[in-house]
């Protein structure tokens, strides 16, 4: 991320996903999915922007990608 004080967007969640590689894509999207009760076609396309991700999802968003638990 560009900084824990800058505010997740979906526009800025857009970029950082695109900046992993496939397989943290995969395990970032999959861990969402599993914590948000989604199904990984839906936080996908949240994801992709073709779905906007609410402003509390964002917010659990940014804790997640700040504090990297997709990665534990």
């Amino acid at each position: 991320m560009q900084g824990k004080t800058e505010e997740l967007t979906n526009v800025g969640l857009q970029s950082y996903v695109k900046n992993l590689d496939q397989q943290d894509q995969i395990k970032l999207k999959t861990y969402v999915a599993l914590k948000f009760d989604k199904s990984y076609l839906t936080v996908n396309d949240k994801f992709s922007g073709r779905r906007q991700f609410t402003p509390a999802e964002l917010l659990a968003l940014q804790t997640i990608i700040d504090n990297e638990l997709w990665r534990q």
